[in-house]
């Protein structure tokens, strides 16, 4: 009897819970994208003579109340070409992750984003230089963004309701 009722909750719990699938979307500087919608990622291949440039990406949380935990990776590569004065990274009251011309180097980070909110993510770059390693070398720029929301968790009336349980207990037990 038991293992039945254990297979009907499973079975239950699998019927309820949301089967979502997910897919990676490309961004593109300029664009504005809905955080919680997807994972984004941007992949930055810079040829050498590319003009300094700055990049931003707009990220709304559109939950209308949850805040949203959003999470930043990526990566700077300067082997084969470089950028000039350096390549700086920053996502909303983050950052700027700086890094020198010639580093190669990864940054990761967490932002909390309030329901509604927008933040931008600017990406600031020098002139894209031969590095003499080898001709015709790029030099690169990527990062991953993924959000999940912080659900606001009913525990003030769960608490609530195990007070007023103890509370019911305790007079039932005086009671008898």
């Amino acid at each position: 009897m038991l293992d039945r009722l254990k297979i009907a909750a499973l079975a239950a719990g699998l019927l309820i819970a949301p089967a979502v699938a997910s897919a990676t979307t490309m961004v593109t500087p300029g664009g504005s994208y809905d955080l919680l919608a997807d994972d984004f990622f941007f992949d930055g291949q810079f040829e050498i003579g590319q003009a300094a440039d700055s990049y931003t990406f707009s990220f709304v949380n559109t939950s209308s109340r949850n805040a949203a935990l959003s999470i930043l990776g990526g990566t700077v590569q300067q082997l084969s070409a470089a950028f000039a004065g350096g390549v700086s990274v920053s996502f909303g009251s983050i950052g700027p992750f700086d890094f020198a011309q010639d580093e190669t180097n990864g940054f990761e980070s967490q932002l909390f984003v309030a329901a509604g909110q927008t933040v931008d993510l600017i990406v600031s770059f020098g002139n894209v230089i031969d590095t003499g390693v080898r001709a015709g070398g790029v030099a690169d720029i990527d990062f991953a963004v993924e959000a999940a929301v912080v659900p606001v968790p009913a525990a003030g009336l769960l608490l609530l309701s195990a007070v007023g349980g103890l509370a019911a207990l305790r007079r039932r037990k005086k009671a008898a």
